[in-house]
């Protein structure tokens, strides 16, 4: 496409054509062919330019504060990102064939950054073969999720400004962002109740050992305890806590409604970063993790997680579904300790939660509202939680 400059010469070698014509005069013709053979070489030079241009993209971390610099080429292939963390994102920006190609602009589009540093424009003077162009900027990785980079949108102006050429460059970059977490290093509650339970010596299979019995038909040989068959001169064997007394369950409200405000401080959001703190726990205290919710495309898995599980499936997560939390929560009546995520508390989540209380249930309900306090008309259910999306971490460390 011509930009003005090149209509301004167009017009010019008219002109000059037009004098030429009616003067005879020699010099005349001769620059009104150099202006047209100026305008058609320009236009030759610049026809594909950038179809052959290639674009790379690297995301990797940004050094802290202070901090040494991080040379890409040693990090880690696919290293985890985390809401609010800092990364360099280096497009690098190749010419394979020998034209070279100048006056490249374009604009980034980076879909996990804030609203206002989404647009990331961009400007190459100059392109040779084989001395490729990097450009690096930094940004904040402002939610979490699965994001994909658009394609990248590039035009030229050619060598002299006269031709505009656009093309459209895949470089397809996926990057996960883990949601934010505490790093909770103790739960009161929850420790409280697994020291009760241990008291009432229920026999399971975990690793947590609770004392010992005789050896029964069908045992492991691996369970005898030998000290104690070498006193008695009798088979004994371990007995085990049961794995359910010692998970830590934790129910999300998956369903469209689930949530309160919009953005990265919607409570639904705050859920999932608290739930994630609440994995870390469990992983650093080497405890089954569970996550449980209804969602038609979101299901929890039904075995416990591990940690990088757990950020994998609270990174992708939305809520979707249509069964309200407090219909979920009801038909968990054989679980002995729950941690229940009510991202948009009500009257009626309330009544499940005492119910359940009442059914020998130990439930700790954490309410999320945007203001931290619970909504007019609804009961305080005891022991419980209060939280808002700016003070959850604060408020977590003290439970």
């Amino acid at each position: 496409m011509p930009t003005k400059r090149a209509w301004v010469l167009g017009v010019a070698a008219l002109i000059f054509y037009f004098l030429a014509n009616q003067t005879q005069v020699g010099w005349l013709y001769i620059f009104t062919n150099g202006l047209l053979g100026f305008l058609i070489a320009a236009f030759l030079y610049g026809w594909g330019l950038l179809k052959s241009i290639r674009v790379s993209r690297l995301v990797w971390p940004a050094p802290a504060d202070g901090g040494d610099e991080v040379i890409p080429d040693l990090i880690d292939a696919a290293p985890a990102f985390h809401e609010d963390d800092a990364v360099n994102i280096t497009l690098s920006v190749s010419q394979p064939r020998l034209r070279p190609a100048f006056l490249i602009s374009g604009q980034e589009s980076c879909p996990f950054a804030p609203p206002t540093a989404q647009a990331q424009p961009l400007f190459i003077p100059s392109l040779f073969k084989r001395r490729p162009a990097e450009l690096t900027y930094q940004t904040t990785c402002d939610r979490r999720g699965l994001f994909s980079f658009p394609p990248l949108s590039l035009h030229s102006h050619g060598p002299f400004g006269l031709f505009r050429a656009r093309h459209i460059v895949n470089a397809p970059t996926e990057i996960l962002i883990y949601p934010a977490y505490h790093p909770l290093r103790r739960l009161r509650i929850f420790e409280k109740h697994a020291f009760a339970e241990r008291q009432v010596r229920r026999a399971g299979h975990s690793s947590q050992v609770i004392g010992t019995r005789d050896y029964r038909p069908g045992d492991s040989l691996r369970q005898i305890h030998w000290r104690s068959t070498a006193r008695t001169g009798d088979l004994i064997v371990k007995e085990f806590a049961a794995d359910e007394d010692l998970t830590l369950s934790v129910v999300l409200d998956l369903s469209e409604g689930g949530s309160l405000g919009a953005g990265k401080y919607s409570t639904f959001e705050t859920a999932l970063r608290i739930a994630a703190s609440l994995s870390y726990y469990a992983d650093h205290n080497n405890l089954p993790f569970r996550l449980i919710g209804a969602s038609p495309s979101w299901a929890p898995p039904g075995t416990p997680l591990s940690w990088w599980a757990s950020l994998n499936y609270l990174a992708r997560v939305q809520n979707d579904g249509q069964a309200p939390l407090e219909q979920v929560v009801g038909r968990l009546k054989a679980w002995s300790f729950l941690i229940v995520l009510a991202s948009n508390p009500n009257p009626q989540i309330g009544a499940t939660l005492a119910s359940l209380g009442r059914q020998g249930v130990q439930v700790l309900p954490i309410f999320i509202t945007p203001q931290g306090d619970l909504p007019a008309g609804m009961k305080p259910v005891q022991p419980a939680v209060v939280v808002s999306p700016h003070n959850w971490a604060a408020t977590l460390a003290q439970v």
